[in-house]
């Protein structure tokens, strides 16, 4: 947007110095919210938290080695904090943010800042009743003048990015691509900055939660006074730094329609949902984060652009690239550590993903309301995803899980195109290392959200499949431990299971892929196994064509074209579609149970009875009625 200098949006923004906020001249001005009169409590916040980083050291996250501050440069952050506090005029981040404008800083001193006026502002107001609009499926749905109007409605800080004009849409455009022109308004918050001052992210903690049970910023709450902690709109080319969002109803952090954003040195704990969301949000980037406590996903980038082979190239001219990265973070502790529906080209790259029932998920099960349809372009490499064991469908589980995921398991791709997985380390999931396979377009959660691109959506595959093609798994090291590697102490917050030693941690199988007819060009290549070699490698269904029959095997060629349905496979999906019950057929999904140790007694044990109960399981009528559900969801009643 070059109505604004420097133009907002087009790339990733870079961030400040801490430091330039004391400037004077263009570009923007500096606001200051502090605890305390003059920013005393920030002060002495400050002071505590130099004083244990000078002693003990301190992480950005878990399975960050400890860095140090030297005495100069912690003098520094003090001497320029003693600055700030002459310039603080707020007691709330909230009452900052109204003032900022285009260009603008916001800088919050440490403290905790639970924004006891957005508290207090009405839920579901009726003062914005009459500014909901309906979405695709007929439901009504805030819209961005209901933000803008009711700012602290549902949520505890708000940023408005752009002015609110014209009307919205009365039906949605199939033609999903940028804000609706009469819906565009000029940039009020474009490149802004919003960033702590401390040491580290959990000196400023922006709080949602309601009585907390215990101490400290991993505190966990019992209630949450909103359903997001800050939300930003349409804010393009807008920076977060070196702050915590905990206790949410929904999510931590959640921006929406926007062109540009950095956040870096950031945490997300305890998101009822999502630790972080972004939505339908452009030239997108995450680092340097650490996240736990999510019942859905610690980080979510929902609706990504279509910037990949499917791209429209007449509104993204330098299509095929990656429109957002995630990168250096620890997630763990939840659900899942990251997903994202309909996560189109997102790189997940140089991250520790740990600790999780499932590790990584990107997917096109959720339709409804996610652009993008379907899936493609997601990269994953250069990760340690490893002990994603954590049971969470248990009496009072230590996080509520909201979606259901199978435990074990370290990358799950429930309907993906053009996906690659390479050179990453997967150790120590106990059920799968990867999973692959299609979500039939008539079994997702509502009906594609607007046009559909063409490009690689599985040309050759049955009527209404548009998933999983062209997806590569190399250069990975399975159920290898790296050199020197050492488990987080966070891995253990829940009690999660997980090997021990220096020696090799197998996942239950390497790969795992559930085949539907037409599925092309998926290949499993240069990967080695726990014991250092590519026969090493486990899979389901075989790497042996002959040991495969009459399935298909894991294909090493990357031009393949001959795919055929794996019954029994998609028998169990549907029935894991169905969500956690208590069956435990050999038909029925096993996704709840927590699998046994890699190669243990249970380990092997289990998989034999497993077979002998399959066998008995396929004559019954329960195996008649999952046959028949597959027959229909292939759309050929075959």
């Amino acid at each position: 947007d070059t109505s604004v200098s420097p133009p907002a949006g087009g790339q990733v923004p870079e961030a400040r110095s801490l430091a330039s906020a004391l400037k004077k001249g263009p570009p923007g001005k500096t606001l200051v919210a502090c605890k305390g009169d003059d920013g005393r409590m920030s002060l002495r916040k400050l002071k505590r938290s130099l004083g244990q980083a000078r002693r003990k050291g301190f992480r950005l996250r878990p399975s960050q080695p400890k860095k140090e501050i030297s005495k100069a440069k912690a003098k520094r952050l003090l001497k320029l904090n003693r600055k700030l506090a002459r310039k603080c005029k707020f007691n709330t981040v909230q009452e900052a943010v109204n003032k900022a404008r285009n260009n603008d800083r916001v800088v919050i001193m440490p403290g905790r800042y639970r924004e006891k006026p957005s508290r207090n502002a009405p839920t579901n107001d009726p003062a914005c009743a009459d500014l909901t609009q309906e979405d695709s499926g007929g439901a009504l749905t805030p819209s961005y003048e209901y933000q803008v109007t009711c700012p602290n409605d549902q949520n505890l800080i708000y940023v408005q990015g752009r002015e609110v004009v014209g009307e919205p849409l009365p039906e949605p455009d199939p033609n999903r691509h940028g804000i609706p022109e009469q819906e565009l308004g000029p940039c009020l918050k474009c490149n802004l900055q919003v960033e702590g001052s401390g040491v580290k992210p959990k000196d400023v903690i922006l709080d949602g939660g309601i009585g907390y049970e215990g101490v400290g910023p991993k505190a966990k709450p019992s209630d949450y006074a909103k359903h997001v902690v800050l939300r930003v709109d349409r804010a393009d080319g807008f920076v977060g730094r070196n702050f915590l969002t905990r206790g949410a109803l929904e999510f931590g952090f959640y921006a929406e329609e926007v062109d540009g954003l950095l956040l870096d040195k950031v945490a997300f704990f305890w998101a009822a949902d999502y630790g972080h969301l972004t939505f339908t949000t452009d030239h997108n980037k995450i680092k340097n984060c650490e996240g736990f406590g999510s019942g859905d996903s610690v980080v979510y980038p929902g609706a990504s652009p279509e910037t990949g082979l499917q791209a429209d190239t007449s509104f993204y001219p330098d299509a095929p690239r990656i429109n957002t990265v995630v990168t250096k973070c620890d997630l763990y502790g939840s659900a899942l550590g990251y997903s994202g529906s309909m996560g189109n080209a997102v790189r997940i790259t140089n991250n520790h993903i740990y600790g999780n029932t499932t590790g990584i998920s990107s997917d096109t099960l959720s339709a409804g309301g996610h652009p993008g349809f379907p899936a493609d372009g997601s990269v994953i490499d250069h990760n340690y995803i490893y002990s994603n064991n954590l049971n969470l469908y248990v009496n009072n589980p230590h996080v509520e899980p909201v979606v259901p995921v199978p435990i074990g398991v370290g990358v799950i791709y429930p309907g993906m195109n053009d996906a690659r997985v390479h050179d990453n380390w997967i150790f120590d999931n106990w059920r799968n290392g990867t999973m692959l396979f299609t979500v039939p377009d008539n079994a997702v959660n509502g009906a594609p959200e607007g046009s559909i691109n063409p490009g690689i959506s599985c040309p050759t595959a049955s009527a209404g499949v548009s998933t999983s093609c062209n997806n590569r798994h190399f250069g990975n090291r399975m159920g290898q431990v790296p050199p020197g590697f050492e488990f987080p102490k966070a891995l253990d917050r829940f009690g999660t299971p997980h090997g021990t030693g220096s020696g090799p941690l197998p996942n239950g199988t390497d790969f795992w892929w559930a085949a539907w007819p037409g599925n092309t060009d998926n290949c499993w290549f240069d990967n080695v196994g726990s014991d250092g070699t590519e026969d090493g490698i486990t899979s389901d269904p075989p790497r042996d064509p002959l040991e495969a029959a009459p399935n298909d095997p894991l294909f090493s060629s990357c031009d393949n074209t001959v795919a055929t349905l794996d019954g029994p496979k998609y028998a169990v999906l549907i029935d894991c579609g169905e969500g956690p019950d208590s069956e435990t057929g050999p038909l029925d999904c096993d996704w709840w149970r927590p699998p046994a140790r890699p190669a243990s007694a249970a380990a092997l044990r289990e998989r034999s009875e497993l077979a002998a109960a399959a066998r008995r399981f396929a004559d019954g009528g329960e195996a008649a009625r999952l046959r028949e559900r597959a027959a229909e969801l292939s759309g050929t009643g075959d």
